[in-house]
């Protein structure tokens, strides 16, 4: 049966890289944030540093519900995986729960894995270069800013996974197993 998986987590925990070790693994589909993101960012000259344009999320909005649209319309047996960081606000909630309901109307299982990592991690990780290509946050300073937003609290059966000091290859590793046990 098909599954969408939603990686939550802050900038720089490690969602993309760990979502395509899963995707490789699964052979699930990755519709990590940037992939939905950069084509409004790199248009609007989003970087990575200084602030998003005021329209940047509100544009990259309708492109995921074009993309959304795609899931609905992909052949049944393929499975997706989402990347994200929610924020505990009640529009980042139901941003959660519009995932969970396509998965239901896909006929998909849904699971959620929340990703945590230490600050001082994170900003190490904010410099590594992969990050400039994808139009990902790059500034230290607004690092904390978004970190002090608060996420949005896990689900009861949500997979919650430290990435600090595991390397992406055992979390991606830790969560195929995790599926494996669900279905």
């Amino acid at each position: 049966m098909a599954f969408i998986l939603q990686l939550v987590g802050p900038p720089a925990s490690g969602k993309r890289t760990i979502g395509a070790l899963v995707a490789e693994r699964t052979g699930a589909a990755l519709v990590d944030n940037h992939l939905i993101n950069d084509p409004v960012f790199t248009a609007l000259g989003v970087n990575g540093m200084g602030s998003l344009h005021p329209q940047a999320l509100p544009m990259a909005g309708r492109v995921r519900r074009i993309v959304h649209e795609a899931v609905l319309a992909a052949p049944p047996e393929t499975s997706h995986i989402f990347t994200s960081w929610l924020v505990d606000t009640p529009e980042d909630a139901a941003a959660f729960e519009v995932v969970r309901k396509l998965a239901a109307e896909r006929g998909a299982t849904f699971h959620s894995v929340w990703l945590s990592c230490a600050p001082a991690e994170m900003g190490r990780r904010l410099t590594l270069p992969d990050r400039a290509v994808r139009n990902k946050l790059r500034d230290p300073s607004k690092l904390d800013d978004i970190v002090s937003l608060g996420a949005a609290p896990p689900p009861a059966d949500a997979l919650r996974l430290d990435t600090t000091r595991t390397s992406a290859t055992d979390t991606a590793d830790r969560i195929v197993e995790w599926l494996d046990g669900r279905d």
